[in-house]
């Protein structure tokens, strides 16, 4: 790709998917093509204000060449990788976000939680607190049902 493309076409993306089906080999092209989708769907605005943006285009990009084979174009009538590539892509920055959040929390249950309590409350282990020995002193959350 001698200049810089800031969109994917469906065809030319189908055509490098093909060689990877054939060959099973990936192209430059291909490598750059995902990169370039994950890149502009991250700049949509359920994902932009995320400081760890960079982070989220890499693992996205991961899954994708995960997930790759799975794309059989043989067994659609109208074959759209740019549509599966785009879904993989948003369930990979959706997981991402819920580990980040998951480790945003237990940041949060250690350093709030962790000079309310005494040392004998709690254990230590080598390399960092324990805390799932802080966790028991949250009040539980409440979660919604969802309705059937």
């Amino acid at each position: 790709m001698g200049t810089e493309r800031y969109y994917v076409k469906n065809k030319d993306l189908l055509a490098e998917l093909t060689i990877y089906r054939e060959e099973n080999i990936m192209t430059d092209n291909l490598g750059m093509m995902i990169k370039q989708i994950a890149t502009n769907y991250s700049n949509k605005g359920n994902f932009a204000s995320y400081t760890w943006r960079e982070d989220m285009i890499s693992e996205a990009v991961l899954t994708c060449l995960r997930y790759m084979h799975n794309f059989d174009p043989n067994k659609m009538a109208k074959p759209n990788p740019f549509a599966y590539f785009t879904t993989v892509i948003h369930n990979a920055f959706i997981n991402y976000i819920r580990k980040q959040n998951k480790h945003s929390e237990i940041k949060d249950v250690c350093y709030k939680k962790a000079h309310i309590l005494d040392e004998d409350n709690f254990h230590f282990t080598p390399k960092a607190i324990d805390y799932r020995d802080l966790r028991k002193y949250d009040k539980p959350v409440k979660r919604k049902k969802k309705k059937k």
